[in-house]
């Protein structure tokens, strides 16, 4: 009897520290884990597989063409999803992007580059991160970008209606709270 115990208890033992985990030994997190899960978001589902990039060249194959503004800012990784949803009765999609600049600083200029800061740009105080903005483009698309810590967001929704400029805000407070953890 105390033999089976034992047995059990080691194969516990053994289960639990081969379970596969999401963080590192320092405990931080993947970069994919800061995304809006499927549906996490009532109603906003997953498009698509999304991406994942891991070095510049794997980037460069997703943003071709602003793949060295990041570089110049201290790219490590990238996360993308793009997700569908309904406004108004409509089918819209939203773009999540994740980049991890390694550091605060690297972020804060990165934002500051006139090749990706938005046109128009309307700040949101007491929003997401520790600067967040959104544009409105001509009744088309809105855009959202945040940081916080070592991570710039930019989110994309392709509809301008008072609606989804909120469902982009729940997007960036999302994302802004996996950040936070």
């Amino acid at each position: 009897m105390l033999r089976n115990l034992i047995t059990i208890l080691l194969l516990s033992i053994i289960l639990v520290s081969c379970e596969k985990s999401n963080t590192d030994n320092n405990g931080v997190k993947s970069i994919e884990d800061l995304l809006v899960k499927n549906n996490e978001i009532t109603g906003w589902t997953y498009s698509g597989a999304g991406w994942v990039a891991n070095n510049i060249s794997e980037l460069t194959n997703y943003i071709d063409g602003l793949a060295d503004v990041f570089q110049r800012y201290g790219f490590n990784e990238a996360s993308y999803q793009l997700y569908v949803g309904a406004i108004n009765s409509a089918q819209v999609e939203l773009r999540l992007t994740v980049y991890n600049l390694g550091t605060n600083e690297n972020v804060k200029s990165l934002t500051a580059d006139q090749a990706i800061s938005l046109v128009g740009g309307i700040q949101w105080t007491n929003g997401a991160g520790e600067f967040a903005q959104y544009a409105r483009y001509n009744g088309l698309s809105q855009e959202l970008i945040f940081y916080r810590d070592k991570y710039y967001v930019n989110i994309t929704i392709m509809a301008d209606t008072e609606e989804s400029l909120n469902i982009i805000k729940q997007f960036a407070l999302n994302v802004d709270g996996k950040i936070k953890k």
